[in-house]
């Protein structure tokens, strides 16, 4: 997906309530996940009892129990399968990806994949993602149902060179979090909706002091992402063939946030802290962050926040990522696999792990109306900013573009280095790796 420009994809129209129970009856789980299943000649009656559904999987333990208990229903409606489900914790999509490409080269390729949008690209250049645009096609009506209340914008970031490789299964994008308590205690008001970098920082400074920090640096590739694209940079080309982190905009966005943390002071040094625990905690007035403290937060009885736009410097524009549903190469049981992607669709399914899952769903109206309406608001606000965001930078030299620019990143921030040095050095490295 070549873009030159932020993406604006629209987002799908939001599923009424009654709607999604027509969507998620028990008849329609039936019909499509059994249609699929018979479309590829496969069910329990001529099923071999060993037949095994090899997933490779990522999330936290409550996700795994979901999963789990997902693929168990599954399973009941086809005697005879049985489901090998590995969930795995990510850090950095590069190295899943990697790890997953030496598990497939010894001969022991799970069928199917749940994969971040980071390693799309990387996965489709060492050849492990299987064309799903065929499949699509060819599915029962109640499946491409399902695929076209599936927001534009999310379907565009898995499809490469015009093929889809991955059907979407959540996502997230980012915004401030503002604590109204600490602002009111210090009589400051809460963002305007367009309000600036310039705004940030003066609201920032003003809010530092008192045990309080202005603002929480959340660490890492995907958490810089916000800056650079409000600021009109991209790390990569548009082609995402090249590094970008050179571009006067990128550094200019790194010059800032390193400027948070050592001219400012109104961060701390944002590799060894984490900011979504003591921003509950009352340690800090915003922070930047996803859906994914949202849960935490809500466990724990946390309300005192409120939800905004990431500041502009030329525009609001946001990152967007998130994870699919791929095929292997080397799967042995592609349509069983695939036959589990439908069943994995049904907004019952994304609804179940919605309410323990760290992503936003795939489908509007579901997990909107939890009970915390501090929680329920920024879910709203959340998904407002699909429509102005462009997805995390996911070139084939991911890995490289990845461990590479932090290590030079953390460096910057922590102001043993000049950002533009910096980020040239950075970006010659990367080249020459290429």
């Amino acid at each position: 997906m070549n873009e030159s420009g932020p993406s604006r994809a629209p987002l799908a129209s939001p599923l009424s309530r009654r709607r999604l129970l027509r969507l998620g009856a028990a008849s329609l789980t039936a019909v499509s996940a059994g249609a699929a299943l018979s479309a590829c000649g496969w069910s329990g009656q001529n099923a071999d009892r060993s037949s095994t559904l090899k997933v490779q999987n990522w999330g936290s333990a409550d996700e795994a129990k979901v999963y789990d208990a997902t693929f168990a229903a599954f399973r009941r409606q086809h005697p005879g399968l049985k489901v090998s489900n590995n969930v795995v914790p990510v850090t950095l999509w590069g190295d899943y990806v990697s790890k997953l490409a030496v598990q497939m080269a010894s001969g022991h390729s799970p069928d199917l994949l749940n994969l971040g949008m980071e390693g799309t690209r990387l996965s489709v250049e060492r050849s492990m993602l299987a064309p799903l645009g065929s499949r699509v096609k060819d599915s029962p009506a109640a499946f491409r149902e399902h695929i076209s209340e599936l927001p534009k914008a999310l379907l565009d970031a898995y499809t490469v060179d015009g093929t889809l490789y991955a059907v979407p299964n959540g996502w997230q994008t980012m915004m401030v979090y503002c604590n109204p308590r600490i602002f009111r205690a210090r009589g400051v008001e809460l963002p305007a909706a367009d309000w600036t970098w310039e705004d940030f920082l003066s609201t920032a400074r003003r809010l530092t002091g008192g045990g309080v920090m202005g603002f929480g640096l959340p660490w890492g590739f995907f958490q810089l992402h916000p800056w650079w694209l409000t600021n009109g940079g991209y790390p990569v080309t548009d082609d995402y063939r090249k590094p970008n982190l050179s571009d006067p905009r990128v550094v200019e966005a790194v010059a800032f946030v390193r400027d948070l943390v050592q001219k400012y002071k109104v961060s701390p040094d944002p590799t060894s802290v984490d900011v979504y625990s003591q921003f509950a905690a009352g340690k800090f007035a915003m922070i930047g962050a996803g859906r994914w403290p949202l849960p935490g937060w809500s466990a724990a009885s946390f309300t005192d926040y409120t939800a905004h736009p990431w500041p502009k410097r030329v525009s609001h524009t946001t990152v967007v990522g998130g994870s699919g549903w791929a095929l292997s190469t080397r799967a042995v049981k592609p349509d069983i696999a695939w036959a589990a992607i439908d069943y994995l669709l049904l907004p019952s399914s994304v609804a179940r792990l919605t309410e323990v899952g760290q992503a936003l769903p795939v489908y509007p109206g579901i997990g909107d109306d939890t009970g915390d309406k501090a929680a329920d608001r920024a879910f709203d606000v959340l998904f407002r900013q699909l429509d102005d965001s462009r997805p995390v930078a996911a070139p084939a030299f991911y890995d490289t573009l990845e461990s590479v620019a932090m290590r030079y990143l953390q460096q910057i921030v922590s102001g043993r280095l000049d950002p533009a040095k910096g980020l040239r050095a950075a970006d010659a490295e990367i080249k020459e790796a290429l």
